[in-house]
């Protein structure tokens, strides 16, 4: 059985083959300390797997706007979205209007 790092760089240098243009990119520079923090923490304890894990997922919103999740879990029973969003990178440097639109892709 794969350790944690192993694992994780299996997992991303999977996803990256198989992705083009934006998703590549999206997946290279999206994918950063707290989206592994979690995966290590929280995730691989519980799952022991990445399967059917899916970083940087690209979905429209209700706009049709394309966002990315920080992950989509896809079994076979269900969808979930998963997002961490850290104080540095979503609140720190937000007037009202990309709070209120923060908070609507979050709901969404």
């Amino acid at each position: 059985m794969m350790n944690f790092e192993e694992a994780h760089q299996a997992f991303i240098a999977h996803h990256a083959s198989r992705r083009t243009g934006e998703r590549k990119g999206r997946l290279l520079r999206g994918h950063n300390y707290a989206e592994k923090l979690l995966l290590q923490n929280v995730w691989w304890p519980l799952f022991g797997s990445f399967d059917y894990l899916h970083p940087e997922y690209e979905i429209y919103d209700w706009n049709r706007k394309s966002q990315f999740l920080d992950f989509a879990f896809l079994p076979p029973f269900g969808r979930f979205g998963l997002e961490c969003d850290g104080f540095q990178s979503h609140v720190k440097d937000m007037d009202r209007e990309k709070f209120s639109y923060s908070l609507n892709r979050d709901t969404f």
